[in-house]
């Protein structure tokens, strides 16, 4: 069975994009390299400066002074999936359109929401979390945690899976006459709303991460 799912199309997309984009930035990472801070920034070097530098301000922002080990990540979360979410422009089967895709991502956050509040709270501290304010919350709270990768995984699945849809839905209702209107689609629903299903994504995994640390830690320091 596990040779059958690593032969399965999503899987196969996966190994693709992962693969490219790391031949891809390995390539860009000698030109960023031989760049002159002093000179003016190339061009096709802004968009990547802007993403980076915004997203390294939202993480300051929410997480506070442990930021550096949380960027990486999250900026490698809005690189996949928004290259999974777009793959179809590739002829590629789109990854996020599986629910066992989606579902190891968000795995991959709690894992990492869950990890971040027993460094920052301790053992005891991150459990007594499940009981506040009072013990009567402790099965709610136990349901809250493991809800968590569900909704993540669900939401982003269930976008991706919702516009690919209603896009079948406006070719094959529209036939030939869908042509000049595609796209327009195509930019709707592989671009504007891939951008929207990484922000939410990538958001609410910051947002929770920032929720499991304690509130000092939470101020931003150069150091």
């Amino acid at each position: 069975m596990i040779l059958a799912f690593v032969l399965k199309a999503p899987f196969i997309s996966t190994i693709i994009i992962v693969f490219v984009l790391s031949i891809l930035f390995f390539i860009m990472s000698f030109f960023i390299k031989k760049i002159d801070p002093m000179k003016k920034t190339p061009l096709w070097l802004i968009p990547f400066i802007m993403l980076v530098d915004g997203l390294n301000n939202f993480v300051k922002d929410t997480i506070g002074k442990r930021w550096k080990s949380y960027s990486p990540w999250f900026l490698t979360l809005v690189i996949f999936i928004f290259f999974a979410n777009t793959s179809a422009i590739y002829l590629l089967d789109n990854p996020t359109g599986y629910l066992i895709i989606t579902f190891t991502l968000a795995m991959c956050s709690f894992v990492i929401i869950q990890a971040t509040g027993i460094i920052s709270l301790g053992i005891g501290g991150y459990l007594h979390g499940f009981i506040e304010p009072n013990p009567v919350m402790l099965p709610m709270n136990i349901i809250s945690e493991i809800s968590l990768p569900i909704s993540l995984s669900l939401r982003l699945f269930g976008n991706v899976l919702s516009g690919t849809i209603i896009s079948i839905l406006i070719k094959k209702s529209l036939g030939w006459f869908s042509i000049p209107f595609m796209p327009i689609i195509n930019i709707i629903f592989d671009f504007a709303f891939s951008i929207i299903q990484v922000a939410v994504f990538v958001i609410l995994s910051i947002i929770f991460t920032s929720q499991k640390i304690k509130d000092e830690e939470k101020i931003y320091s150069n150091d």
